[in-house]
């Protein structure tokens, strides 16, 4: 089973919290959620939303999950006039099976971290993509990378929850023991680069320290939002089973055609691997 460590934290500028944190790490389910509408219509929204994907996952897909967050986002909205307008960003990781699905609305983000295996160093992915202005534009090829960080619009979300119909979005990955999955508001990547919390997570401290070290980190940066962090370490239980994982490199048709005793080898030598690099 997966372990993890989260924490949130109003920053440096504001009084209070639209950050919200969820979770059932016994279903492999965590959330950040990153409202907006207001000093109570934020933090209210953001909780609806955590709350209710979190209710969702596991019981319908993730981007379904997803959409029931907006809807309870909207209906409470709609209950209410004073928090008429109120939204959230949203980004979910399910872990089952060997498997991360990470889904998101929004700039809330997911990235996975590796740790390097022989030749291989370690590696940070980002898995998300926001939905915000920005992209949109590289797509279309108005801007490039180096007119994003000064461009007066580049904070400008095309998606959250709780405003029009917004279409999540799903990737999945394998994941193997050891890789820990991050999810974060834009708190956290608004003052930290990916380099930034690379180089954080290559210390490979412990996840409440690293967690601590992420917040501490976009603080000492400005700290001009809520700042929030979950921290996932996949366990042996949460990775692919060895043959499932050879079986992705060199396909399963092979194996009549390697045979037991050539099966057994290739076996033996990823066991050998896998544990000297303590993935297992």
């Amino acid at each position: 089973m997966a372990t993890f460590a989260a924490d949130t934290h109003q920053g440096r500028v504001y009084d209070h919290n639209e950050d919200a944190l969820a979770f059932a790490p016994e279903r492999g389910a965590y959330v950040v959620a990153d409202g907006m509408g207001g000093h109570a219509s934020g933090e209210v929204a953001s909780r609806i939303a955590a709350d209710a994907a979190l209710a969702a996952m596991g019981r319908a897909e993730l981007s379904a999950a997803l959409i029931a967050a907006h809807r309870a986002v909207t209906d409470a909205a709609s209950a209410d006039s004073s928090r008429n307008g109120m939204g959230s960003t949203i980004v979910a990781a399910e872990l089952t099976g060997g498997r991360a699905r990470i889904g998101w609305v929004g700039d809330s983000r997911g990235y996975l971290w590796r740790k390097g295996l022989l030749w291989r160093k370690d590696s940070l992915l980002r898995l998300t993509r926001d939905h915000s202005l920005m992209n949109l534009l590289l797509d279309r090829a108005e801007v490039d990378e180096a007119d994003i960080t000064r461009h007066p619009q580049r904070h400008v979300i095309t998606q959250t929850l709780g405003h029009g119909d917004p279409q999540p979005s799903v990737v999945e990955t394998r994941v193997r023991a050891g890789d820990r999955l991050l999810l974060c508001s834009d708190g956290l990547t608004d003052e930290l680069a990916d380099s930034d919390i690379a180089a954080v997570l290559r210390q490979r401290s412990d996840l409440r320290t690293t967690v601590a070290s992420l917040i501490e980190r976009a603080l000492s940066k400005g700290g001009r939002d809520n700042i929030s962090v979950v921290l996932i370490e996949c366990g042996r239980g949460d990775a692919a089973s060895l043959v499932a994982r050879i079986e992705a490199r060199v396909g399963p048709a092979w194996w009549p055609a390697i045979g037991g005793v050539g099966a057994a080898l290739i076996a033996g030598i990823a066991v050998w691997l896998l544990k000297w690099s303590r993935l297992l």
